[in-house]
């Protein structure tokens, strides 16, 4: 079932496409064509820890089930997989992902179901992001600065669709170039307080409103208070202290201290803006959703890294929906009266489903 999702997700054709507009199509008969090496990049992501040739024979039994050819077949050592991911290169798997974030964004349009994302008129995503963990090669440190390569990733609060995805070696770095991509009429709800008076200017600058958590160790001079409890203020840019400021509102709610550049309380109520702000996605989704703990990712070049990043975004945006239904299935049965007098508690797994 698991590789079923990914041809789901994924169809053929679509893997072809993104491989002819990566210009990675293979010139002669492979035994490890870039079709079947774009669904083993995913496979490794449902099948952690397994080597190589565990995953490729999963793989194979997989698409054999599914009628998806695969070209010859051979028994290719794990030196020939290895240079045939980097035949591959990460670009398929960005293209990919964006294919697929864009279709289940419309189809979210379609279905009505992308209305839960909008308050107010606006369009509510949440910014998050975090660390992975890289192979400790010279290559990766020299590329990544670092043990670890950092994302940032704009999603829908409530479904978890992935709208944007930034890749730096700065927590954030990948953060600008993803609020570079907001339009006007984008509200952004996000928990990280890193450098985020930087971040807030990047948003004011495309016209998106924000509501974010700060640094504990930012000043917010109370300039003028408002009837709701909350005041106004003024955020200034940590790099240039001369620069213009950005009026804000700060909110002081039980569990945080927020701002918000929307100014007016009675058409963002405080209320109703901490609940947009408890209700936010988080970057450790994508991990439960994987259901995997930190991982250091295996490849031992940076553009193995990136290709890795990328197949596991596509690997979490495919089993989003399938581990959305099972979580409400489980929860219907736990509710039945015979679920209650007999339970059997079991956690599925990526593999269960394979």
């Amino acid at each position: 079932m698991a590789i079923g999702m990914l041809i789901e997700a994924f169809p053929p054709a679509e893997v072809d496409a993104a491989i002819d507009a990566a210009g990675v199509r293979e010139q002669r008969s492979r035994s490890l064509p870039a079709r079947t090496m774009v669904y083993f990049t995913l496979a490794l992501w449902l099948f952690g820890g397994a080597g190589y040739d565990a995953v490729l024979a999963r793989l194979t039994a997989g698409m054999r089930w599914a009628g998806v050819p695969l070209g010859k077949r051979s028994a290719p050592s794990t030196g020939s997989i290895t240079k045939a991911r980097k035949r591959l290169g990460p670009e398929v798997m960005r293209r990919l992902l964006q294919g697929r974030a864009l279709a289940d964004r419309a189809a979210d349009e379609r279905s009505g179901r992308a209305a839960d994302e909008r308050w107010r008129g606006l369009r509510v995503c949440t910014l998050d992001g975090g660390a992975v963990s890289v192979a400790d090669t010279p290559a990766n440190l020299a590329a990544f600065g670092g043990p670890d390569v950092w994302l940032s990733v704009l999603a829908s609060p409530g479904r978890g669709v992935l709208v944007d995805v930034g890749v730096g070696t700065a927590p954030d770095d990948p953060g600008r170039s993803v609020l570079d991509a907001l339009t006007p009429g984008t509200l952004v709800v996000s928990h990280r307080p890193g450098r985020a008076q930087d971040l807030w200017h990047t948003a004011a600058e495309v016209g998106a409103d924000l509501l974010w958590c700060p640094r504990p160790s930012v000043a917010l001079p109370r300039l003028q208070p408002l009837p709701d409890g909350t005041f106004l203020s003024r955020l200034v840019p940590d790099h240039d202290p001369l620069a213009s400021s950005v009026a804000v509102r700060v909110l002081e709610v039980p569990d945080a201290v927020l701002v918000t550049t929307l100014l007016d309380p009675e058409q963002a109520p405080v209320a109703e803006l901490a609940a947009l702000h408890r209700g936010r996605w988080r970057f450790e989704a994508l991990f439960d959703t994987l259901e995997t703990g930190p991982v250091t990712l295996r490849s031992q070049d940076p553009d193995g890294v990136t290709q890795e990043l990328w197949a596991m975004l596509c690997v979490y945006q495919a089993a989003r929906p399938w581990r959305k239904e099972a979580a409400s299935q489980v929860s219907a049965s736990e509710d039945s009266p015979s679920t209650a007098q007999n339970p059997t508690p079991r956690r599925s797994t990526m593999v269960d489903l394979a």
